[in-house]
């Protein structure tokens, strides 16, 4: 057959059968359901999407104002979709229809239409390049083809296209680093290598450092298990894999330098619990969410004369040893960059026991009927056997359909018995990997994803009745519309407290939150530690409004909060109703700050790190806190601290020397606050250190009057290790601190007053008539005329790696400000002020990968001129 005829079938069954294999998700499609995970699937991958295509067709690639309250899009969306190569493609063909008016304007509930489509063109692509890879090791187009179909179809691969889609892409590369392997050991040809390598890096770092792991378990095992047709030796590799690599990184450094800078910057509390040395509870035969073996594999493994191939020996071996590292969780925390133990490495597994799968289907001929018939019978009686000690021990939720893994065995029975004409043999066999994969495809969609991963919650309805309504969005949209701020945010997240910190992306409003694994770090230290506000919901990789703080919303741009009509309103002092509908109205901040302003007073972190957040929230109204100022203006005096005069008695159970022993099923502290401190307007900042003092106990609510928060199990990889909280309520002379039974660690208690006598200073001596403000995305421009000498502008733009100013022409240091923002010197008179926003190290970053082009194509040339 021609090459082009076989590039036309094989496209032609890959194509078909990632239709078959997603034939659940299609279905659920037509009745409103979608392949999108319910939790992250909605918070992060939709948002982002939505998010990245608006930027990307708006020409803004770098820097959005609107990813919470302001951060690089470049580098911190880089784990997810920024440089991802299956997200880019989309974006060119989905803009292209809109170009062509194929589609409107896309929103979210297009990017959850389509993600079942850009999954079936991800596993056409996956299946094709796969079974070619195969066909390089000289084994047949069939067996190759069922290789590719075990590894394409894994149950991982389902798992991480619904819930965390970019997971997905990382099937793509590991088929190529293979190839570029073989290519050195097999030909001395680099370039295949360095193309695969830099893919991996350019869409994703992550999944580059995985990519890199499994490179070098795979060459290490080929050194030891070596194959007739290598012609490089051990020396010979090394002396190509070592500038093969360095060619590869220096290609992929404009993506993956500001990428792992944003991961660097971002801060995860490290991972401190302990990591067992063996978990041997997953059943991979049947019911294992990640890593399930194809009965096939099983059955190859019981025929000795397979052995005899080096290649089949190869990847049996490193089937085996994934098989392994499934179960160690040291192993997942190594490939999760040595942190909690996840197990996202096994479509690795899958790889190699397709490739098992396929060498022995090549090799049919060659087997001893007997030896066939015994390995045949022998899988039967083991997964019999996991089968009935599962149902009796009752590990997993076994049920009759995950017997259709054994379909195989009978059908290899049937085979090897009747067939007269191997190819017959192969023929077969091929089909019944087929069916059997979409059997337990579609089993495995139905059961794990869409019933116990809640897929179904993913609907049509939910997105537009609840998640985008637009009943919200027109009347956000209405405010916004008449403001004529440069940045007025808006506080609203769909779900309350646990609900979606990337709302904003999904509405098109600048928010006051965000949901991503990578965040600037100063951001979250400045929720943390330097002004300890509390999210209303307990975990890392997110922060959310300002703890209902006054202050703070006037200080960074909080002008608007969202209410629904049907819950308890509780505004923060100076809100007041602007605009309603029928189930929903819009609070107002009257005590909003210019978003530039100037000033001469300055404060160090240093001079306000042992006073209460309430200082330094005042410290940042009076001046501006700055990191290492050369000259500091002294503090005039800080809040005080009113728990002396305050009786703490226990209600519904004990309290004693720090322990809260909460006995009924709702109890914990009443502090009891003089009338003269709780008389008039203001609010009390109440703070104290809480720790559950189970480990095990569950995620639980916290009260303090009428604010809410919630705190996670110590048991949780989400925790954020903070457990030092400032709660901001109104006025009140008894202040309620209401938990679960249980027993609590809770003591360093503090009381402070605010009754906004700084922040009406503040307001009425702004000065934002002076400041021209012009906000373009990665660039913003000022004008200030400074008659009065002030020394420093500061704006609520998050500091970051990647900003440069200039002021009147003369390149500035930025001064990191207010703990996690953005100021800058000023001279006297007139001062034009611009600031712009590359990537972290984007230029030199962008010379390393011309560089490495150049140089890989020199490589090229030379080594091509050389052999001729």
């Amino acid at each position: 057959m021609k090459r082009k005829s076989k590039f036309w079938l094989l496209l032609s069954i890959s194509l078909a059968f990632a239709f078959l294999a997603h034939f659940f998700f299609l279905k659920e499609l037509s009745n409103g359901r979608y392949m999108v995970g319910p939790n992250d699937g909605l918070a992060q991958m939709l948002p982002f999407k939505h998010f990245l295509y608006q930027q990307y067709t708006s020409g803004e690639w770098f820097y959005s104002h609107e990813f919470g309250l302001g951060s690089g899009t470049f580098a911190q969306l880089a784990y997810y979709f920024s440089t991802n190569m299956v997200f880019l493609v989309t974006v060119f063909f989905v803009w292209l229809m809109e170009l062509l008016s194929i589609i409107g304007s896309p929103d979210i509930l297009f990017w959850a239409q389509a993600g079942v489509f850009v999954s079936v063109f991800r596993m056409t692509l996956i299946l094709m390049i796969t079974t070619a890879v195969f066909r390089y090791f000289k084994l047949g187009f069939l067996p190759s083809l069922a290789g590719a179909m075990i590894y394409a179809s894994s149950v991982m691969y389902y798992r991480h296209a619904s819930f965390w889609e970019f997971f997905a892409d990382a099937y793509l590369w590991i088929p190529l680093l293979v190839l570029g392997i073989e290519k050195i050991i097999r030909e001395k040809q680099p370039m295949w290598f360095i193309l695969a390598l830099s893919l991996t890096l350019l869409t994703n770092f992550y999944f580059g450092y995985m990519s890199c792991l499994f490179v070098a378990i795979y060459v290490l095992l080929r050194w030891i298990i070596r194959f007739n047709e290598d012609k490089a030796s051990i020396f010979e590799q090394v002396k190509l894999y070592i500038p093969a690599v360095v060619l590869s990184f220096a290609i992929g450094a404009i993506s993956f330098i500001p990428a792992v800078y944003g991961f660097l910057n971002n801060y995860r509390p490290p991972f401190e619990d302990p990591i067992e040395l063996l978990d041997i509870g997953d059943n991979i035969l049947f019911t294992s969410r990640t890593f399930i073996i194809p009965a096939l594999f099983i059955s190859f493994l019981f025929i000795p004369t397979l052995f005899r191939h080096k290649t089949f020996r190869y990847f049996a071996v490193l089937s085996l040893l994934f098989v392994v590292m499934h179960y160690i969780p040291l192993a997942a925390s190594v490939f999760n960059g040595f942190s909690a133990p996840q197990n996202r490495f096994e479509y690795m597994g899958s790889f190699a026991i397709g490739g098992a799968i396929a060498v022995a289907l090549s090799k049919l001929a060659e087997l001893p009927r007997k030896q066939m018939m015994l390995s045949a019978l022998l899988t039967a009686i083991l997964f019999s056997i996991v089968y009935g000690y599962d149902r009796w021990q009752d590990l997993s939720p076994l049920d009759y359909r995950d017997a259709l893994v054994v379909l195989p065995i009978m059908l290899f029975a049937f085979i090897w018995v009747s067939w007269k004409r191997p190819i017959y043999g192969i023929g077969l066999l091929t089909i019944s990997v087929a069916a059997t994969q979409l059997l337990v495809s579609y089993h495995y969609q139905d059961k794990h994803l869409s019933q116990a991963g809640n897929l179904t919650n993913s609907n049509k309805e939910y997105i537009e009745e609840i998640y985008q309504p637009p009943e919200q969005t027109e009347l956000i949209h209405s405010v916004l519309d008449q403001d004529e701020d440069p940045l007025a945010r808006l506080e609203w997240v769909v779900g309350g407290r646990s609900g979606s910190n990337n709302t904003g992306m999904v509405q098109d409003f600048p928010s006051i939150s965000s949901y991503s694994s990578v965040l600037n770090q100063h951001l979250l230290f400045f929720y943390y530690e330097d002004l300890e506000i509390d999210m209303k919901r307990e975990s890392v990789s997110r922060y959310s409004g300002f703890g209902d703080r006054a202050n703070l919303y006037s200080l960074l741009g909080g002008k608007y909060i969202l209410f629904p009509k049907d819950e308890e309103i509780h505004a923060p002092y100076g809100f007041e109703p602007f605009e309603e509908n029928e189930h929903y109205v819009v609070y107002r901040n009257e005590n909003m700050l210019p978003f530039a302003r100037t000033t001469s007073t300055v404060y160090s972190e240093e001079q306000l790190n042992d006073l209460p957040a309430i200082t330094r929230e005042h410290a940042m109204l009076d001046g501006v806190v700055l990191e290492n100022p050369q000259s500091t203006t002294e503090i005039s005096g800080s809040a005080e601290n009113l728990i002396r005069d305050v009786d703490i008695e226990a209600v519904g159970g004990t309290y004693e020397d720090g322990v809260l022993t909460i006995t009924d099923d709702r109890g914990g502290l009443d502090l009891h606050v003089p009338s003269a401190e709780a008389e008039g307007n203001g609010d009390f900042y109440l703070s104290f250190h809480l720790l559950n003092q189970s480990e095990s106990a569950r995620l639980f609510r916290l009260d303090v009057n009428d604010f809410t928060t919630d705190r996670k199990s110590r048991e949780s990889i989400y925790r954020t290790g903070i457990n030092d909280l400032t709660i901001r309520v109104p006025k009140e002379e008894t202040l309620s601190i209401r938990m679960r039974e249980g027993s609590y660690e809770i003591d360093e208690f503090s009381l402070y007053s605010e009754n906004f006598t700084t922040l009406n200073q503040a307001v009425e001596s702004a000065n934002d008539h002076n400041i021209e403000v012009n906000i373009n995305g990665s660039k913003m421009d000022f004008s200030v005329e400074n008659a009065t000498d002030t020394e420093y502008l500061t704006i609520p733009v998050p500091y970051e790696k990647g900003w440069t100013v200039k002021v009147n022409g003369e390149t500035r240091s930025i001064e990191k400000a207010n703990y996690s923002f953005m100021a800058v010197s000023l001279d006297n008179g007139e001062n034009q002020i611009k600031f712009s926003y590359l990537p972290p190290f984007f230029r030199e970053s962008a010379i390393a990968t011309i560089a490495g082009l150049l140089l890989t194509s020199g490589w090229y040339f030379w080594r091509r001129k050389r052999t001729r």
